[in-house]
């Protein structure tokens, strides 16, 4: 891979050849990990015809071949005859981790929520006592929502809806109404020192 790499790099040099106008400041053309290998370009034949001939030297040299079954092109103005793959859609995943080209949707996020509605189903039958539900709030259910902040922008509303599972979570629910907050969240959120319990608010830091 890191032949590949080097080779994909020199054939980015080609006088014809543009960058994906995101990854142009990187010089960003290829993401690899294991058994996935991404391939980024701007969406123009002659581009794609740069890429298409580093992988064919590539396999002539390493005798590795695309598995045209298991591959996807993503792209526009350039027609899945021409590139002779199976024409995907977004979000891909990429070692697990939805992508798109653009800032993320409402309807994107839903692989988040259900990660920490499976966690909270995971913790109902349990006997929580009110720190070791905080203990859980602070080292798991934020530790989901600060990853996946760090990879994306989420929407707004998509936070919001986070912090009204923790709060659910943090002082009870009662069939499918949440029993009475004993404070708002904004004081829930404030440093000990200053009586809150110290969680950030993800709306500020987003």
């Amino acid at each position: 891979m890191e032949y590949l790499t080097r080779s994909l790099q020199l054939a980015a040099q080609d006088s014809v050849f543009r960058f994906y106008p995101m990854c142009k400041s990187l010089k960003l053309l290829s993401l690899c990990f294991a058994d996935y290998l991404i391939l980024i370009c701007k969406g123009s034949l002659s581009d794609v015809r740069v890429l298409k001939d580093a992988l064919g030297e590539f396999s002539s040299a390493i005798g590795l071949h695309i598995n045209a079954s298991k591959s996807h092109v993503f792209f526009g103005g350039v027609s899945a005859a021409e590139i002779q793959l199976t024409k995907g859609t977004f979000p891909l995943k990429y070692v697990g981790v939805p992508m798109r080209p653009t800032k993320w949707k409402h309807e994107d996020c839903d692989i988040i929520i259900q990660k920490f509605k499976m966690r909270l189903h995971t913790w109902a039958s349990r006997h929580l006592s009110f720190a070791g539900r905080i203990q859980l709030i602070h080292s798991v259910l934020f530790g989901l929502q600060n990853y996946w902040m760090s990879i994306f922008v989420l929407p707004q509303s998509i936070i919001k809806e986070v912090e009204k599972l923790c709060r659910g979570f943090l002082w009870g629910v009662n069939g499918n109404r949440s029993k009475i907050h004993m404070a708002s969240w904004t004081k829930v959120c404030l440093p000990k020192a200053y009586g809150g319990l110290g969680f950030r608010n993800g709306s500020v830091w987003n």
